[in-house]
Formats: C-alpha cells, sequence, structure tokens
C-alpha cells in the first residue's frame, strides 16, 4: 500500500462527527480510510478518553500502531471476487480478491485542540488482490464500518456496499449538476423534500437510460421510452423515430446538454446529468419532467 499522509485532527473529527451523526439518527455507516490513522486494539475500552502517550509515565501507553501498516499483517479470512467498472483509465474486469476484517480502535491525534477526545471503535474490512494481472494496478480498499463484521457473508455484504458508490455519486452529481438543486436556494426541509420528490425521479431515470443504451444499445428506443419522448428526441436530432435505437436517442439527448464526443470525454453520455453526457439545459429538463415523468 502506498503511504498516504498522516491524519489531521479535522479529518478525524469529519469522521468522528460522522460516526455520533449516525448513532443520533440511528443509522450506520460505510466509508473507505483515505487516510492512515493511529489505532489500537482496545476494543473493550470502547470510547474511553485515551491517556496521553509520554516516555516519563510509570505504565506508559503500548506503541500506537498505523491503520495502513496494521492491516498488511492480517491473515487472510476469505477470498473472494469484485466486478470492477470500465473507467476513462481502465478497464472492466474481475479481480480476485483476499478479505480480513477486525474491530479497532481509531486513536485521536495529539494536540491541544483534541484534548479529551474518545477515540472511535470501528470495524475495519480490508480487500486487496494479491495476484493483479501484469502491468495492472492491485485493487485495495481499506473500509471502515459502524456494522460488525464477524463472517465472510457480512464482509463481502460491505463490500458489494462500497462497489455501489460509483452510481451513488453519479445520482448525487445527476442531482447537483443537471438538476441543479443548490441553486433553488431553499432553506427548509419541507421545501427540499418537495423539490427532491421531482428531481430524484429525474436523475435516477437517466441513470435506467444510460445503463439500457449500454447494455443493449441496438434494442428500439420505443421499448424503453414513451413514444412522445422519442418522436420528439427524433425530431430534433433529424433522423426518423421508427429506427432510432436507444443509444441514438440517449446520444441525442447527451449533446443537448453538451456532450461533444471526444475521446477524453470518456463513454457517450457519460455521466447521467452533469458535464459531459447531461441534460443541463431547461428546456430540455421541462421536456423530460413533463412527457417522460408525469404523462
Amino acid at each position: 500500500m502506498a503511504p498516504i499522509a498522516h491524519s489531521s485532527p479535522q479529518k478525524l473529527l469529519t469522521l468522528g462527527l460522522i460516526y455520533h451523526l449516525c448513532r443520533e439518527m440511528q443509522c450506520d455507516f460505510l466509508i473507505r480510510a483515505a487516510q492512515d490513522r493511529c489505532v489500537d486494539l482496545l476494543v473493550e475500552q470502547a470510547e474511553r478518553p485515551v491517556p496521553p502517550r509520554s516516555h516519563h509515565a510509570e505504565r506508559p501507553s503500548p506503541p500506537a500502531l498505523h491503520l495502513f501498516e496494521d492491516v498488511e499483517r492480517w491473515p487472510a479470512q476469505a477470498t473472494s471476487t469484485v466486478e470492477i467498472t470500465a473507467s476513462q483509465k481502465r478497464k472492466a474486469r474481475t479481480a480476485n480478491v483476499s478479505l480480513s476484517w477486525q474491530p479497532v480502535r481509531l486513536v485521536p491525534p495529539r494536540g491541544q485542540e483534541t484534548k479529551g477526545w474518545h477515540a472511535l471503535v470501528v470495524w475495519v474490512i480490508h480487500v486487496w488482490e494479491p495476484e493483479p494481472p501484469e502491468g495492472v494496478e492491485a485493487l485495495e480498499w481499506v473500509l471502515l464500518s459502524a456494522l460488525p463484521t464477524q463472517t465472510r457473508e457480512q464482509a463481502e455484504q460491505r463490500v458489494d456496499w462500497y462497489r455501489a458508490r460509483g452510481m451513488v455519486e453519479d445520482f448525487h452529481q445527476g442531482l447537483k449538476t443537471g438538476c441543479q438543486i443548490e441553486q433553488r436556494q431553499l432553506q427548509d426541509y419541507e421545501g427540499l423534500r418537495t423539490i427532491l420528490g421531482l428531481l430524484a425521479p429525474m436523475a435516477v431515470r437517466l441513470m435506467q437510460l444510460r445503463a439500457a443504451s449500454r447494455q443493449d444499445p441496438e434494442q428500439p428506443a420505443s421499448q424503453v421510452l414513451p413514444p412522445d419522448v422519442v418522436a420528439v428526441v427524433a425530431h430534433l436530432d433529424h433522423r426518423p423515430a421508427e429506427t432510432m435505437t436507444i443509444q441514438q436517442c440517449w446520444q441525442a439527448i447527451a449533446r443537448s446538454g453538451g456532450y461533444l464526443g471526444r475521446k477524453s470525454d470518456g463513454p457517450r453520455g457519460g455521466k447521467p446529468c452533469g458535464e459531459d453526457g447531461c441534460i443541463s439545459k431547461h428546456c430540455w429538463k421541462a421536456f423530460i419532467l413533463r412527457l417522460y415523468f408525469l404523462d
């Protein structure tokens, strides 16, 4: 694993906020560790304050471990496979990975601003590829979760959840960039819930349309979209609606949002609602909302 700089107090504060907010809301979390952190194995002490580490103490604390260095020593407890999706820098492939899991305490960093902080008890799932294909970067994830992970089935479930991160990010980008939800400037919960009720289905439908164009690009667009939508898109793209495929339809919609089809832009209609494959113009959003979602 490549060395990563030690975490700052702000980084651990962010994780601590996630941890405690999730507990208050009675929900759990699963994130990938991006920063190396000091840890110990005193899980039975839960969230008691960590005593200061000093060489002059009568009973000095055991030396702190570092998360990334520690997980490297964990033996494999199971093997599995992970489907890696294609991107601009890699091809789709199946990775044969090893899994290990264990609870640890994340120790807060030293400093006056972190004095009195409590340690965080989390479950760590280490996922790594022992023998990657030649010339391919090995897959390796260190996942942190509030959910107890004690069996292979539970570890594989956490890994599957993390694999869905790309789809979740696309959905949020669809709301943020394509549907421009931040520009609505709504300040109250009821207003946000109302606008999400309108825009969230739009982002989901666009993701479904993109998936259909990739899975079976030659199927007729009329088998996926309502005939009125296909007719309007075909008219604006100057082609017969009867012969328009789902890929041609998606490309036409993506071009209306600014997709240029350059090699650096990635797959056609790459992002569901943002930047290179979006429906970002207000007229297109009104068109889709009226004919597709509310018909």
